[in-house]
């Protein structure tokens, strides 16, 4: 019985060797004739419309989720692309800013006579900022400024005397400065007249009623006909009266002035 079974389990393993050895034959002859690379085509064939369909399902899920973002995020992308769209804005306001003072200055520079002692100033407060009247320069004792020197807009139309300087900065006052007494001509006489300011650009001044005074007359500094001081605005007299009181005002508003220039003696 022992030998019996012995030769059953003998005949088991000689079956499995054969299986095996019939295996490897038949896989090594299919490997040499190419049955693994149509078997990979029939596969790849079969695999890519699986491929695609999965590819597109992911495309259409991250699609879904690009669209159904939170509302938070975007308002957040809104606000930033607002943001930087403000931050242009300014930068190209800025850049203006800088191209029209470049230009005032340039125009302004090219009027001033080149024969003249100026000494181009940026006014740093006005009237409406200053004592009444008077205006404050960025230019004083470091730029050889003195007391006296005449301030003039565009180098010929004089709007005051300078009255203190500092190291750095100069009050100058105005010729219409309230109660202020500045002699000049008319144009077409050759009579003084006496000029007194009345405040906010404007002058009054008393003549006799026969000088003749009539509305848009110059008024010029003394020894120069190239220097207007005031233009007459109204004349109002009296019969009974030998004088009449005339209104003038500056040819230029200081309030819309950014740059004077002062004549060194």
């Amino acid at each position: 019985m022992i030998h019996q079974f012995q030769d059953k389990k003998q005949i088991v393993r000689k079956k499995k060797i054969i299986r095996n050895a019939i295996g490897f034959g038949i896989f090594f002859i299919l490997f040499v004739l190419g049955f693994f690379t149509w078997t990979g085509k029939i596969f790849n064939y079969v695999g890519r419309p699986i491929w695609s369909v999965d590819k597109f399902i992911g495309d259409g899920i991250y699609n879904i989720n690009y669209l159904f973002r939170t509302k938070a995020s975007i308002t957040k992308e809104n606000h930033n692309l607002i943001q930087e769209n403000a931050d242009i804005k300014l930068s190209m306001i800025d850049y203006q800013i800088l191209k029209n003072e470049v230009d005032q200055l340039k125009e302004t520079l090219g009027r001033i006579p080149e024969s003249n002692n100026f000494i181009l100033g940026n006014i740093l407060a006005k009237p409406n900022h200053s004592p009444y009247d008077t205006i404050i320069i960025d230019v004083g004792n470091n730029m050889g400024i003195k007391e006296g020197n005449k301030v003039f807009f565009n180098g010929n139309i004089p709007i005051g005397d300078v009255n203190k300087v500092y190291d750095n900065t100069s009050l100058v006052t105005l010729y219409s400065n309230p109660g202020q007494q500045t002699e000049g001509f008319m144009d077409g006489t050759n009579a003084l007249v006496e000029l007194t300011g009345r405040g906010g650009g404007n002058f009054e001044m008393i003549i006799p009623i026969e000088l003749q005074a009539e509305k848009g007359t110059l008024v010029y500094l003394p020894g120069s006909s190239s220097m207007v001081i005031a233009v007459i605005d109204e004349v109002l007299s009296k019969p009974s009266d030998p004088f009449k009181k005339v209104i003038l005002s500056s040819p230029v508003n200081v309030q819309n002035l950014k740059w004077v220039q002062v004549k060194k003696y």
